[in-house]
């Protein structure tokens, strides 16, 4: 029969042991609530200083960049819009701010097809994959919105805005932090 271990030993390698449940359970209960996800959401987003618009074009030094490595990788048959005064939409959005564009597939309220529908489905990927490089928080197409806060939910669906032009299917939006 082995030799056994003195009482006070076994007690620490119990409270131990209850200790690690109680971080694993709490752990899991951070998973499941989402609060996990709400904190990653906030450390993700808090990595990017806020930026003031600055130029001619009222854009932010972000924005900027974005607008550029865009119009480089790809051939943007109707150009990009990007700083507007009342934004578009209630509470003015990212474009009074100089956070966002919108890359144009064609003319607008003309809904992105065949070829053009496909360089809009490239150009959101693309910053999908270039959410961290450049600080891109948001993109919208074809009435779905993505968000870097929230990566793992994919592209959701978004509300019927009323128009081909408000729900997005004839430009790609890209908002930065």
């Amino acid at each position: 029969m082995g030799a056994q271990k003195p009482r006070q030993e076994r007690r620490g390698s119990v409270r131990i042991a209850a200790a690690a449940v109680c971080l694993a359970l709490s752990f899991g209960l951070l998973v499941h609530s989402g609060a996990w996800d709400a904190m990653r959401a906030r450390m993700r987003s808090s990595r990017w200083e806020p930026q003031k618009p600055t130029g001619h074009d009222h854009l932010t030094a972000r924005m900027r960049a974005v607008r550029a490595a865009v119009t480089e990788k790809f051939e943007l048959p109707a150009g990009s819009g990007c700083f507007r005064e009342d934004g578009g939409i209630e509470g003015g959005g990212e474009h009074p701010l100089g956070r966002a564009c919108d890359f144009m597939l064609g003319p607008a309220g003309e809904r992105a097809t065949g070829s053009s529908g496909r360089l809009g489905r490239r150009i959101a990927a693309w910053a999908r994959d270039n959410a961290d490089k450049y600080g891109i928080w948001y993109v919208i197409y074809e009435q779905r919105i993505w968000s870097s806060r929230w990566p793992q939910r994919g592209n959701k669906p978004m509300e019927d805005r009323g128009s081909i032009t408000q729900n997005h299917f004839d430009h790609v939006h890209i908002s930065v932090y």
